[in-house]
């Protein structure tokens, strides 16, 4: 039976919700209509498994935590929904224009960018980073250009590129070791 593609991103969508430690906090930027244009274009897409990566992207100490689910079919990576800094994006669906990288790009023109990998690798190949659509005047017009979000993108290896966690905050804690011990009580007898 094939599964359609609207059910596979809203499962995407949950499980990716729920992973995320601060996605009550979060506002969630996929909205239905995001998800039917994204239907419309490749109804036939099945998302067979999915696999979330952690990033750090930037340069130097200003690196930031990025993580991304990926939708995967077979051995072949066919969506990406990227989270940044609490906020979602929409489900972004691989490029296959693009034979040099793994492309993924959503309704909106929100674009993510990987180096070229299959399920397998996918959590072992770094990124370019995250660009998303914005206006900007140019000679008198006004034109959509691409704006980087983030760039620079390495797996972070402290979590060994697989399932992302939020980092714990380094906290010293002492560890004791209960010991019970049994009291042997000699009655002395009472003379009456």
């Amino acid at each position: 039976m094939k599964k359609v593609l609207v059910p596979a991103v809203m499962l995407m969508l949950a499980l990716t919700g729920c992973a995320s430690k601060s996605h009550h906090k979060a506002p969630v930027t996929q909205s239905t209509t995001t998800t039917t244009t994204t239907a419309a274009t490749t109804a036939d897409v099945q998302i067979d498994g999915r696999k979330e990566v952690s990033y750090l992207c930037g340069t130097g100490n200003a690196r930031n935590s990025l993580r991304v689910m990926y939708g995967l079919q077979g051995q072949n990576v066919v969506a990406a929904q990227v989270n940044y800094q609490g906020k979602l994006s929409p489900v972004m669906m691989r490029d296959a224009r693009d034979v040099n990288y793994n492309t993924f790009v959503s309704p909106e023109g929100i674009t993510w960018k990987t180096a070229i990998a299959t399920s397998d690798t996918v959590d072992q190949v770094d990124a370019l980073g995250l660009v998303q659509p914005s206006k900007q005047v140019v000679n008198g017009q006004e034109r959509i250009v691409p704006q980087i979000v983030t760039q620079n993108c390495v797996v972070d290896n402290g979590t060994n590129g697989t399932v992302a966690t939020a980092p714990a905050k380094t906290k010293t804690v002492k560890t004791t070791k209960t010991v019970t011990t049994k009291k042997v009580y000699k009655h002395k007898k009472t003379k009456k």
